[in-house]
């Protein structure tokens, strides 16, 4: 009989937290409260408050009390993360999942990488399947995150299974309180426009991506670094691409972007790269005649026989602070955003 009051007891509170009746952070009523509102014996009502603390919806602080901690039971521990990133093997994918890898491995871990390039249907589908697996966690790079995104539903279905999601590079702001990794992008969009600046030039033209959110903000802190010398931002000097459209409208309209510039600030390096092969082709000499910045410090821009400044962002350290705050999570701790700052090399 004294086995199915516990339970009793404590499947009501499980109830009251999972319905809002006791919210995230507040006190549960004390063990000499319950005993007042039950009739149960101590024993009884200490049964079934360690159930709950066992199943991760409350913590209870000595000399304090029993507090919610969430509204979603623990899960059984199947030691396996999902990772999905728009890319795994190219560019600066590689390091960052090295980080990523090294923490999760450390830790007795398995990734499982998808990768969506960086199309929302593709990863519609990566996290309906990941859904159906055993998982702990994800670490996400957003795709397409400065649009609306038709996938915040399953989201909020990893949410109420209690699966913790972090994000790297991008995130999407219609999701509560997100946890993330990125790069402080619209800072280092200004610092390497006064790169530019301190060097003399004054028009500056700009190639940004649209459908991602790291694009918009570089392109407020180049328009930051203008303004701050009182200099226009030209929309005819700024060329604006998409996932899709990139090598279409670089090659078709390169040139046309930087007329009367001196020099560019271009997305990463790949961009900075394709702009190199349309100004090469109008033999067009960098940094003579156009002087190129970047985003990324990838072997891209190492190798580049022609050099320019690229800033480097600590790509394998955001890989394995991700995956850190991610186990932190499982671990019931208290996480918050990371905002990592580029650096010149």
């Amino acid at each position: 009989m004294g086995e199915h009051k516990y339970k009793e007891l404590s499947n009501k509170l499980r109830t009251d937290i999972q319905t809002g009746v006791y919210t995230e952070g507040q006190r549960l009523p004390s063990e000499n409260e319950l005993v007042d509102q039950t009739g149960y014996s101590r024993q009884t009502i200490r049964q079934a408050m360690s159930l709950l603390e066992k199943e991760g919806l409350t913590s209870r602080i000595r000399g304090s009390g029993t507090y919610v901690r969430s509204a979603v039971p623990k899960r059984a521990a199947t030691h396996n993360i999902a990772v999905v990133t728009t890319y795994i093997g190219e560019y600066i994918f590689p390091a960052i999942l090295h980080g990523i890898d090294e923490v999760l491995s450390e830790n007795g871990y398995t990734p499982m990488l998808s990768a969506t390039r960086n199309r929302v249907d593709n990863e519609r589908r990566i996290l309906t399947e990941f859904l159906q697996k055993p998982i702990d966690g994800i670490i996400v790079e957003g795709t397409k995150t400065a649009l609306p995104n038709p996938n915040i539903d399953l989201y909020a279905r990893f949410k109420e299974l209690g699966i913790p999601v972090v994000f790297i590079n991008g995130f999407y702001p219609d999701l509560k309180k997100p946890i993330y990794v990125v790069a402080d992008d619209r800072a280092g969009g200004r610092k390497v426009c006064e790169e530019l600046l301190r060097k003399g030039h004054r028009n500056i033209a700009g190639f940004f991506k649209s459908d991602d959110i790291q694009g918009h903000r570089r392109y407020a802190g180049y328009a930051d670094a203008l303004r701050s010398v009182d200099l226009p931002v030209s929309d005819d000097h700024v060329l604006w691409f998409t996932t899709e459209n990139c090598d279409e409208l670089l090659s078709s309209l390169t040139m046309s972007t930087l007329e009367n510039c001196t020099a560019a600030v271009c997305y990463n390096d790949e961009v900075a790269m394709k702009v190199l092969n349309v100004l090469q082709s109008n033999e067009i000499s960098t940094p003579e005649q156009i002087e190129l910045t970047s985003f990324d410090n990838s072997t891209l821009a190492q190798l580049s026989a022609v050099k320019f400044l690229s800033l480097a962002n600590p790509k394998e350290q955001l890989g394995r602070l991700a995956a850190q705050k991610l186990l932190n999570i499982l671990q019931y701790k208290e996480e918050t955003p990371s905002v990592l700052p580029w650096k010149i090399e």
